[in-house]
């Protein structure tokens, strides 16, 4: 497993907006940590994270001179903008069994299309319980060769038999023929022009 190391700064705990400039705001909780402390990091490193690793990005964080390994548990960004707003990061030991949702990247979507197929999705994660440096930062899963009918399990995502889940049985999207919307053309006289068909007696001219 790749280590990524990104480091936390002090931040004053304090009422009101965080206002600094190239830092986002965020906490740190979990193994060896006694109570939740309030940090800031480098916006550039925590958008790189989250770009490359995903918002379930596995991280050692460096904090006043230890190194501890943990998750990133929650990102919140601005519904409008997407700017990052706050980070929390879970400490956890690295034998630590934890329970995450993991995001599910359906791949080879258009390839149906050819064959009049669309793959229509269900649900886009899974939870999974179990050791922290098994879990996947993203299941991604190929639908392109897929069927008529076929239908994506847990079984799919071929994860490490000691992750376990307790959605076995769901279905997390399956095929179906493709729906196309059909469009009226507008009726038309011999010399190409649109026919308008008169209003009926007693309907209100808009």
């Amino acid at each position: 497993m790749e280590e990524i190391i990104i480091e936390a700064l002090e931040r004053p705990k304090k009422s009101g907006k965080f206002k600094e400039q190239g830092f986002v705001p965020g906490v740190l909780y979990g193994e060896g940590i006694e109570a939740t402390t309030s940090v800031k990091f480098d916006a550039l490193v925590i958008k790189k994270l989250i770009s490359h690793h995903g918002s379930n990005a596995k991280v050692w964080v460096q904090y006043k001179g230890s190194k501890k390994f943990g998750f990133v548990k929650e990102v919140q960004f601005d519904p409008l903008s997407r700017r990052l707003l706050h980070i929390d990061i879970q400490m956890v030991a690295k034998d630590q069994k934890i329970q995450l949702h993991v995001p599910i990247h359906f791949n080879g979507e258009d390839a149906l299309k050819i064959n009049q197929l669309e793959f229509q999705i269900y649900k886009h994660e899974v939870t999974v319980t179990g050791d922290m440096t098994l879990m996947p930062e993203a299941i991604e899963v190929d639908v392109s060769e897929m069927a008529l009918g076929d239908q994506i399990t847990y079984a799919d995502f071929k994860l490490d038999e000691s992750l376990v889940t307790d959605d076995l049985e769901l279905v997390y999207g399956v095929v179906n023929h493709l729906k196309v919307l059909e469009v009226e053309e507008p009726e038309t006289d011999v010399d190409g022009a649109e026919v308008v068909q008169p209003a009926l007696v007693g309907e209100e001219e808009e």
